[in-house]
């Protein structure tokens, strides 16, 4: 039996960082479990305890009264990955977030939990140059907050390096490097008309702040214009302000596909922040809040944000530069904003990043290449699962509970403590992230660490149980067709909640 033993680094610096004003749970044989008072699921359909795993979770699982809903599921004895239940557990299904699952793993599996991205900043002649390492956690808004920093402190403390290098003027041009991934920042599935939604945000080499941007707007006179501005500070886009001071606030702001301006119409009361909305070029954006950064910090950029015409390697720099700084993030931050808030950008550069290790520009098709070559190496058979990307936006991924299990079964097995920082990057139920406010009935409060899935009309979740034994299982209860999907995470629950009390 695995005990699972978190590492004091890694409670700092995910579990603590992701999840503000909880106590981290350490655990050792047996499972140490702070019982806290909470509201109790209802209570799902009567099972007997005389009844099998099987025909208790199959009751449970079935009871949803969709005649058109599917149901799918799978669970697995940890460690012998002996199938304690399936439901028609090798078909594929859309698994929605739950391909996030698929991505951590492959990343964990691929670079190990102390991997860190290496943003490089440097000079080149009159230049200002910057490498970029892929890293979606640059700028991220509630690493920041619970740091107690701003977005841009990257950005302060490399003003502060120049200085300290007796640089306070850059001749010529901001220069970025992103080349690391290619340039289809979108994903060609992702539904076109939400393209401004934080949730399908462009993906590049360099990313800033989720690759979003929030409008503050602030009231003046009457019937005059309000105040407009950019969070975070920037000089890429441009202003239509078409909205007005008055008494009743309908201001809204929004950009058009291709364009860098943002439109700002309706009718502005108080003061109002809007947005996220989704960047179009996310390299030029990073350029571009640095430029604004530096130069509020003493720095003065005297040309343009431009995009580098060749690629640099970080790790052999050409004479003409000078090494100013080398950013470095853990990519288990990356995993965690993944696993626990389930944002789709961090997977999505992930899956990029997974690419590039194996053919030198991340990309969508070389993701997909390094993540199938991760699944043959756990088991999964080929015909069980799609990959279309690495969020589960797509609704054209597959994949089934089967296939899911033999992944978390392969992790549970993996040696370097790669299982524990998985298990950390996954929501808590009844604790944190996504399920936390599910599950906090007392059999499964802290035991069930797993990832949810949602789009329309699907509802999984895949993760890990530990038995009030101390043992484990890995299971997997994906619902597709459905069509309300909430009622369906109480019988998602009520089956973690028979796996918590099942007796080994």
């Amino acid at each position: 039996m695995k005990q699972l033993s978190i590492p004091t680094r890694h409670v700092s610096s995910i579990h603590m960082i992701l999840r503000p004003n909880i106590r981290t749970y350490l655990v050792a044989l047996g499972f140490v479990v702070a019982i806290l008072s909470g509201t109790a699921l209802a209570r799902g359909p009567a099972a007997s305890r005389g009844d099998s795993l099987q025909t208790q979770l199959e009751k449970i699982l079935t009871s949803h009264g969709q005649p058109k809903a599917r149901v799918g599921g799978r669970v697995v004895e940890l460690p012998s990955g002996k199938v304690l239940f399936d439901l028609d557990g090798e078909r594929p299904m859309v698994p929605a977030s739950n391909m996030k699952l698929i991505i951590m793993c492959a990343a964990l599996d691929a670079l190990g939990k102390d991997y860190q991205y290496k943003t490089t900043l440097a000079t080149r002649g009159n230049d200002l140059v910057v490498i970029g390492a892929g890293d979606p956690t640059l700028g991220d808004e509630r690493i920041a907050e619970i740091q107690g920093k701003p977005i841009t402190e990257v950005f302060r403390t490399w003003a502060a390096k120049l200085k300290a290098a007796g640089i306070t003027q850059i001749k010529g041009n901001l220069v970025i490097d992103d080349s690391l991934f290619d340039r289809q920042w979108v994903h060609p599935s992702w539904p076109p008309p939400q393209f401004q939604a934080w949730y399908e945000a462009p993906i590049g080499g360099l990313n800033f702040a989720s690759n979003c941007l929030d409008v503050r707007v602030q009231p003046t006179k009457k019937g005059q214009p309000p105040e407009v501005s950019f969070v975070p500070p920037n000089a890429m886009f441009a202003v239509n302000n078409k909205s007005v001071t008055g008494a009743k606030s309908t201001v809204s702001a929004s950009r058009t596909r291709e364009g860098d301006t943002i439109v700002v119409s309706g009718v502005v009361s108080r003061e109002s922040k809007l947005g996220p909305i989704t960047v179009r070029d996310p390299g030029l954006y990073f350029g571009h809040v640095l430029k604004t950064v530096l130069a509020a910090n003493g720095i003065r950029v005297e040309g343009k944000v431009v995009r580098n015409s060749g690629r640099l390697d970080p790790a052999k720099l050409p004479g003409d530069c000078k090494l100013i700084d080398t950013y470095r993030a853990p990519i288990t931050w990356a995993l965690a904003r993944c696993g626990k808030q389930s944002l789709g950008m961090m997977a999505e550069a992930i899956i990029k990043l997974l690419g590039s290790k194996t053919s030198g520009v991340g990309s969508w098709d070389s993701g997909r290449a390094a993540v199938k070559a991760f699944l043959k190496k756990a088991g999964v058979p080929a015909d069980q699962v799609t990959i279309d990307d690495g969020s589960g936006l797509s609704r054209n991924n597959r994949l089934s509970p089967a296939a899911t299990t033999m992944v978390l079964h392969h992790m549970f097995n993996s040696p370097g403590g790669q299982f524990e920082a998985l298990l950390d990057c996954l929501s808590h139920a009844g604790i944190d992230g996504t399920l936390e406010k599910r599950m906090k009935f007392p059999e499964t409060k802290g035991r069930v660490f797993a990832k949810t899935g949602y789009i329309d009309g699907v509802r999984t979740l895949a993760g890990y149980v530990q038995t009030k034994s101390g043992n484990w299982v890995a299971f997997a209860f994906y619902y597709n067709q459905a069509g309300s999907t909430k009622p369906l995470t109480n019988l998602q629950d009520q089956a973690c909640r028979v796996l918590a009390t099942h007796a080994d």
